[in-house]
């Protein structure tokens, strides 16, 4: 067999779990293409033989110069992986995913490896991901998900990734999480979704930002208890002009935690290229209320640079109409002399629409 990419999928909890297993180890066992360009194991349902199976069909695609390797496993069981994937000098997309358990070993180079993405895993040290991304030279794309359940054991998500230009965090911030370090000089694209799953006075947790002036977009989706702890641990990333995002032109940011107007007008006032902006909330959250906008004629003693020179779409879903909002709003159409096109709800219609604008090209749009 010579077929170059390879694909075993397995969803049901029938007998016929071990067939495969018995079918996907003679198949390997015959494959004869040098090189195996992609290999994808994707099993929901618990098997014995799958279990013990994965880690040496990961060993024959690791010899077979594999490009491409995605794991899926989702049960209670761990699955384990070889040591010569951690060697792998082919390799350029890893993705993990569910029960399968990390451990680095002491040689570890991945000289190709571009994309990463690692869902729900469990580590065998706490510096065990540290430890991964120290040796991934090229890497350009990193996806981390992390559960208060992957692992017993304090961590901290650290991210310290020269080449790193996109980085995506789904963080759940449970007892064991104890902090995020992003050292990222590259970085162009971060997005973060920090959620708690059951409320806890010392949910929250540390950040800390070095290093991040490439930044061109931002998605930030955080109910981090303590806003002020987060704006300072960004303002750690400042460089000589003062500006923590210096070329972040497009920004979404959800209105679903305390505070988050607080840190909306610390990103405005860091971000003077800001073009596109875009404030919404996520279908968890719409069942409750949020806290309210603050006073922004309170916060803001001088208008933010991209509202004057850059701001061109303004994008607000979900608004309840407090006076707080409209007069966000009002602030926004006021002072951003660059707008094309407002989009707001309803209710904040009229009061909107009898607000003085700054850009004489804005035009308002109600959906």
């Amino acid at each position: 067999m010579w077929l170059p990419k390879l694909e075993y999928n397995d969803s049901s909890a029938s007998e016929s779990s071990g067939s495969l297993s018995r079918f996907v180890n003679l198949n390997l066992s015959l494959h004869k293409a040098p090189v195996i360009e992609s290999l994808r194991l994707n099993f929901d349902v618990y098997n014995r033989n799958i279990v013990y199976s994965i880690e040496n069909w990961v060993l024959t695609a690791a010899n077979r110069c594999v490009h491409e390797l995605r794991v899926t496993f989702m049960h209670y069981k761990l699955a384990t992986l070889p040591s010569n994937l951690f060697t792998c000098k082919s390799l350029v997309i890893l993705e993990l995913t569910g029960k399968i358990f990390v451990n680095v070993p002491r040689m570890v180079f991945l000289p190709s490896l571009k994309f990463l993405i690692l869902r729900r895993m469990i580590y065998s040290s706490a510096k065990s991901l540290q430890k991964l991304l120290s040796q991934c030279p090229v890497l350009e794309d990193l996806v981390v998900e992390r559960n208060s359940e992957d692992n017993n054991i304090p961590f901290t998500v650290s991210v310290i990734v020269p080449s790193l230009q996109r980085l995506t965090l789904k963080i759940s911030r449970g007892y064991h999480l104890e902090g995020l370090v992003i050292n990222t000089p590259s970085l162009k694209y971060f997005k973060i979704l920090d959620y708690i799953e059951e409320y806890k006075e010392d949910s929250s947790y540390s950040y800390y930002f070095e290093d991040t002036t490439k930044l061109e977009e931002a998605d930030i989706e955080s109910t981090y208890l303590d806003i002020n702890k987060f704006v300072r641990s960004i303002r750690s990333a400042l460089y000589h002009e003062g500006i923590v995002f210096g070329q972040l032109q497009h920004l979404k940011l959800c209105s679903c935690g305390p505070n988050w107007s607080k840190l909306l007008v610390r990103l405005l006032k860091d971000s003077p290229l800001l073009r596109d902006l875009e404030v919404y909330l996520n279908d968890d959250y719409t069942y409750s209320r949020v806290d309210a906008p603050v006073s922004w004629q309170n916060q803001l003693d001088y208008v933010p640079t991209c509202l004057l020179a850059s701001l061109e779409t303004f994008k607000w879903t979900v608004v309840y109409g407090s006076h707080e909002e409209i007069d966000l709003g009002k602030y926004i159409l006021r002072n951003a002399c660059c707008l094309k096109a407002e989009e707001k709800l309803e209710m904040a219609k009229q009061d909107l629409s009898l607000s003085f604008r700054g850009s004489k090209t804005c035009q308002l749009v109600f959906v």
